[in-house]
């Protein structure tokens, strides 16, 4: 019978360690779009089959976007200033966030004060080092059909 026992414990526990272990691994991946990621081409595509591809300025490539393991968004962006230079465009968001929805696409919710909160699910893909966010356009009072906004992780 303490042999019975003994085995319907190790048997119990066994089972315990590899269930949580299981679960911590899926609770240490990270998500691919945790990183800083710096602003880089957009290409629009228009409904005759053309494209027209809009490279970085270099204020866009001192811009970027933090994703936080927290789900918070940090901004930096940079504007063309008076001197041929760059400075830091002030962007006050009461929040910026982001949640995963399923695979490839992300929720990015914004609110600036005085303002209507800003919410949006983009469409992402990563390649190597890349991050496209992909948006399809439906709207018969414009010839673009979709618009790429591609981004290079820094870390």
């Amino acid at each position: 019978m303490k042999k019975l026992s003994l085995l319907i414990l190790i048997t119990f526990l066994t089972f315990s360690c590899s269930s949580s272990d299981d679960n911590e691994s899926e609770q240490n991946q990270t998500d691919p779009i945790i990183a800083k990621w710096q602003f880089g081409k957009v290409i629009y595509s228009y409904d005759d089959g053309t494209q027209n591809t809009i490279e970085p300025t270099a204020c866009d490539l001192q811009s970027s976007y933090t994703f936080l393991v927290d789900n918070t968004i940090e901004l930096i962006s940079l504007v063309p200033d008076n001197n041929n230079g760059c400075e830091v465009e002030t962007v006050n968001f009461e929040y910026f966030n982001w949640s995963k929805v399923e695979n490839g696409k992300y929720r990015i919710v914004s609110k600036n004060p005085n303002e209507p909160e800003e919410v949006d699910i983009e469409n992402v893909t990563f390649e190597s080092n890349k991050m496209i966010w992909t948006e399809e356009i439906d709207n018969p009072q414009t010839n673009v059909t979709k618009i790429e906004n591609y981004f290079t992780r820094q870390n």
